[in-house]
């Protein structure tokens, strides 16, 4: 006869995947805020971390054997993955947000594609500031898709307004303060390079 106490709880550990009120770790959860101010200042570098740890936190979940670094570096080829994977999280979860998930990847692509363009084309020396900020005008369309990507991201996970890491940590202080400084000396040098001859001559 089996002694066992049939009402005693199992002895293998259960992991609630959903974590606490509902929340998920299937994609990285930042606020809206937050992914403006660290995407803005770090002249849209902050993406490669942004898509390192999206891929990441998704192979953990789901244990996959896909490589994050290799897809954050060559982000182009992925973006439309990771909108799939998130939108169908979104509706598995039966959680609504309002969004075109082709759409903002293909945005993302092409907005990245004429950045990358810009900066390695030979532009001529009086066409150089007009292209700088050509580039740097890219960063809008870009960090808009990326946000769409993130705000999606927070609701599949029950976080919506991504509450749970809206706060900024010294590290984020750091990277804002950097940026700060070089938006600074890029519009220095934009401004400069757009003065007539005989303002930069030397007296």
């Amino acid at each position: 006869m089996d002694d066992r106490n049939l009402y005693a709880a199992p002895a293998s550990q259960v992991v609630d995947t959903q974590g606490p009120a509902g929340r998920s770790d299937e994609f990285y959860i930042v606020s809206a805020r937050k992914f403006c101010l660290l995407f803005i200042s770090t002249f849209s570098l902050y993406q490669l971390y942004w898509f390192y740890v999206h891929w990441a936190r998704y192979r953990r979940v789901h244990q996959l054997s896909l490589w994050p670094v290799p897809r954050a570096i060559f982000s182009l080829f992925f973006a439309h993955a990771l909108a799939g994977h998130i939108d169908e999280s979104l509706r598995a979860s039966g959680r609504r947000f309002a969004w075109a998930p082709t759409t903002a990847a293909t945005v993302y692509v092409v907005a990245q594609l004429i950045s990358n363009l810009a900066d390695r084309i030979p532009w001529p020396v009086a066409a150089e500031p007009i292209a700088t900020v050509a580039t740097l005008l890219m960063i809008v369309p870009t960090g808009w898709a990326l946000l769409m990507f993130q705000r999606a991201a927070n609701t599949a996970c029950g976080d919506p307004g991504g509450e749970s890491n809206r706060r900024l940590t010294a590290a984020n202080y750091i990277w804002l303060v950097l940026g700060a400084l070089l938006w600074l000396v890029i519009f220095l040098g934009v401004a400069m390079s757009f003065l007539p001859e005989q303002y930069l001559e030397e007296p």
